[in-house]
């Protein structure tokens, strides 16, 4: 799935939250843009932002060109598997477009549960 149709279902999920299971399995399948920096070695250094209640929380974004609007097209980010991130970050809160009109904000528990309603499909 490309990016685009993503994040045209990711704001399609909205009317339909039918549609809610089918974005997560595509957005875990998908490579998402995170704030930081990679080095040779794969050790990654997110950038936190601050949630309007003041929470820490890692930003992710569906589009490149997101980034570049709202931060620069100079910021330092990487390309991530939305998989990988969320094991890897397991214990923090996660914001999906934190800068656009349509954002979602992702909870420890909620990125723990969704990891574990994949495992059964995985093991098949």
């Amino acid at each position: 799935m490309t990016t685009l149709n993503l994040e045209q279902l990711f704001y399609q999920t909205q009317q339909n939250y039918a549609l809610i299971p089918h974005f997560l399995d595509q957005l875990l399948l998908s490579n998402v843009y995170c704030l930081g920096t990679e080095e040779q070695d794969q050790k990654r250094n997110f950038r936190v932002l601050e949630t309007p209640e003041g929470d820490q929380a890692i930003p992710f974004f569906l589009e490149l060109e997101t980034v570049y609007r709202d931060f620069g097209a100079q910021v330092e980010h990487f390309t991530i598997n939305t998989r990988i991130l969320f094991e890897i970050t397991q214990g923090a809160t996660l914001v999906l477009n934190p800068t656009s009109e349509l954002s979602k904000e992702f909870q420890p528990e909620e990125i723990r549960s969704i990891l574990e309603m994949e495992k059964p499909f995985e093991q098949s």
